[in-house]
């Protein structure tokens, strides 16, 4: 079986209001973790699964971002960016990537990441094994109103075909999501068939006035598309806001050797100033 060849998409065009004051001057995607960016690691996430070419969706004051990553090839990937000329959610942030892509694509938001990286690998094989119209990554929360949140039919190998999705649901709405007593919820990183920006048009916006893609998957599903979610065995890295940020720099200096990064961070900026003089 030929293997798929995916395409990475970065939405990464939010103002990032949770984490003002920082925010209002630096994209939230450039806070760094272990000395990369998040947006950094988020490339390397896509890099390990062997996506080489990536679209960032970008939006008003992202110019230290592009800056940053540049044409990518510092990092070992090919990087190319869309503007998003208006926020309406995440949805419409992917519709962004309608006109240039073509095949299977991997959706990674900006200031998310999975550790460890090799992770990817997993939900990719099982989205070519199936072949949906997305698969998507869960993780378990213990409170599930502040995410979109999914119930599998049935979880056998850490899998299963989705039932159906919400968007950020009340605790009594949750209720029916439950599995064997776990709420699943959406960790930003998911694979697509480029069919999925058919049913993001049709979605009309929702909580906030805006697209989300949960909706989006919904509207798919009842349409008679199958959806696929993969149960995280590693852990998602949200830097959203910074009720999560100090516990994700803990989590990240326990996991790694310092001076090995320390030396990395040191070739990587030997490399750049060779290639720029």
């Amino acid at each position: 079986m030929k293997k798929m060849k995916f395409v990475g998409l970065i939405p990464a065009a939010g103002s990032g209001t949770r984490m003002y004051p920082f925010s209002r001057a630096v994209p939230k995607e450039m806070y760094p973790i272990l000395g990369k960016s998040v947006i950094e690691h988020s490339i390397e996430n896509l890099r390990e699964g062997g996506v080489e070419d990536i679209f960032v969706v970008v939006g008003h004051q992202k110019g230290a971002l592009m800056d940053y990553i540049g044409d990518g090839s510092v990092f070992g990937v090919n990087v190319a960016y869309i503007h998003q000329t208006q926020r309406k959610g995440l949805g419409h942030a992917i519709l962004q990537g309608k006109n240039w892509i073509r095949g299977p694509f991997v959706t990674l938001l900006g200031d998310s990441f999975i550790e460890p990286k090799k992770e990817i690998n997993n939900i990719l094989r099982l989205h070519e094994k199936m072949k949906p119209i997305a698969t998507v990554l869960l993780f378990k929360v213990k409170n599930p109103t502040g995410y979109g949140i999914a119930k599998l039919k049935k979880i056998e190998d850490n899998y299963g075909a989705v039932e159906k999705i919400k968007e950020k649901p009340t605790l009594k709405e949750a209720e029916e999501f439950k599995v064997d007593e776990e709420y699943y919820a959406l960790c930003g990183l998911y694979v697509f068939e480029p069919k999925i920006f058919d049913y993001i048009e049709k979605t009309k916006p929702g909580i906030g006035n805006e697209v989300w893609v949960a909706d989006s998957i919904q509207l798919a599903m009842e349409n008679g598309e199958t959806v696929y979610g993969m149960l995280l065995s590693g852990r998602y890295l949200d830097i959203g806001k910074w009720s999560t940020i100090f516990e994700v720099k803990k989590q990240m200096l326990d996991m790694f050797d310092i001076n090995e990064l320390i030396r990395e961070r040191e070739e990587l900026a030997k490399k750049i100033k060779d290639n720029t003089g």
